[in-house]
C-alpha cells in the first residue's frame, strides 16, 4: 500500500514537473515587449555613459603638471637642498678625522 501511495507521488512530481518543459505552441507569441520604452531607455543610457567615459578621461588624464602642487615642489627643493647640505657635512666628517693609530707612528 504504501509503496502504490510512494510511486503515485513520483508519478505525480514528474507530471507536474514535465510543464516546464514543454515548448509553447507556435501560435502563441513567446513575450510580447514594447520596444519603444527600451529603445529610449537605451539612448538615455548611452548618453550617460558617453558623460560619465568624458569625467573619467578628465579625472585620470596623464601628462603635464597635474597632481603636483606649487606646495610639494617647494618641499621638494627644500629636502633636496637639506639633503646636499647633510651629505656634504657627513663627508667632511669622515675626511677630517685622523685615522686610528696614526698618532702612535707620528
Amino acid at each position: 500500500m504504501i509503496r502504490s501511495l510512494l510511486a503515485f507521488a513520483v508519478l505525480a512530481a514528474l507530471a507536474v514537473s514535465t510543464q516546464a518543459f514543454v515548448v509553447p505552441s507556435i501560435g502563441q507569441p513567446a513575450l510580447a515587449t514594447p520596444t519603444t520604452s527600451l529603445d529610449a531607455s537605451r539612448v538615455n543610457a548611452k548618453q550617460e555613459k558617453r558623460k560619465r567615459n568624458r569625467d573619467n578621461m578628465r579625472k585620470f588624464k596623464k601628462g603635464g603638471r597635474r597632481g603636483t602642487s606649487r606646495k610639494k615642489m617647494m618641499r621638494k627643493l627644500q629636502s633636496s637642498a637639506a639633503r646636499q647640505i647633510e651629505n656634504e657635512f657627513i663627508a667632511k666628517c669622515f675626511i677630517t678625522v685622523p685615522p686610528p693609530n696614526s698618532e702612535e707612528k707620528a
